[in-house]
């Protein structure tokens, strides 16, 4: 998890010209990571649920 916020730090970073134009959006772009990474779990959690036998079969030897 530390390796993907680093990551989306760096992207961000791409998309500002000046540290104080990052600064300036630092919370919404929190905001947006934790919004996008919740919505992703959330996806992926639902699937491995609805999934979990096929998924996990292998660990059930």
């Amino acid at each position: 998890m530390y390796a993907t916020a680093r990551f989306n730090a760096w992207v961000s970073a791409c998309g500002h010209a000046t540290a104080e134009d990052m600064a300036a959006a630092k919370q919404e772009t929190i905001e947006y990571f934790t919004e996008q990474y919740r919505s992703m779990l959330e996806e992926n959690l639902s699937d491995y649920i609805d999934k979990f036998g096929e998924y996990m079969r292998a660990q059930e030897a």
